[in-house]
Order: structure tokens, then sequence, then C-alpha cells
């Protein structure tokens, strides 16, 4: 039986560079007691909805537009696309977090 690319255009990894998730962002968990991390909802065909947590690490790369970002400047509802690794105990750690300026859902 042929493998069948099941891949959501939503995640999507190309042999050469970072695995890239797009959505709008649920949750930003800035608390100072652990690593920040971010909360990405997207939907997959069908409707179905997933969420995603990313650690933001020392490293991350945060930017809106051209302009960086700290990760206090992340809003609950702005598109993102998000490249990451895959950290330790099956985790996400963010390369890169980039806002796409003006595209905000609220609620």
């Amino acid at each position: 039986m042929p493998a069948t690319n099941r891949t959501a255009p939503a995640v999507r990894s190309v042999r050469g560079t970072m695995p890239t998730i797009w959505g709008h962002l649920e949750n930003v968990d800035k608390a100072p007691a652990r690593s920040p991390h971010i909360q990405v909802r997207t939907f997959l065909p069908g409707g179905i909805v997933i969420r995603v947590r990313a650690n933001i690490g020392a490293q991350t790369l945060i930017a809106r537009g051209t302009d960086a970002v700290d990760v206090s400047g992340l809003r609950e509802g702005e598109f993102v696309e998000v490249s990451y690794r895959h950290g330790k105990e099956g985790r996400l750690d963010a390369d890169t977090i980039y806002v796409r300026p003006g595209q905000t859902v609220v609620g």
C-alpha cells in the first residue's frame, strides 16, 4: 500500500527547512517560574482544530513584520508562523515566531 501524504497545509515540513505551523495565538504564557511558551490554534482539513504548544527559549527569534519583538509583546489572537525543533520529552522548541501584522482575531 503506497504511503499517503496526510500533512495538512497548516503543518508542513520540507526537506532542508524547519517544520512550521501557522495559526492564531491562543495563549501566551510568560510566567517567569518556568520557560515561557505559546499555544497556537490551527485548523486542519475537515474543520478539525488542533492546538500546539511551543517553548520559547533564549534563542527564539520573535518578529512582527521587520521589527524584533519581546515575548511580552505577543498578543492572543495574532496570526503567527512558528518554526520549531523537536525538544525534550516530545515538546516543541520555537526557533522563530513571526507575527503577521494586521491579522488578528478577537474572541
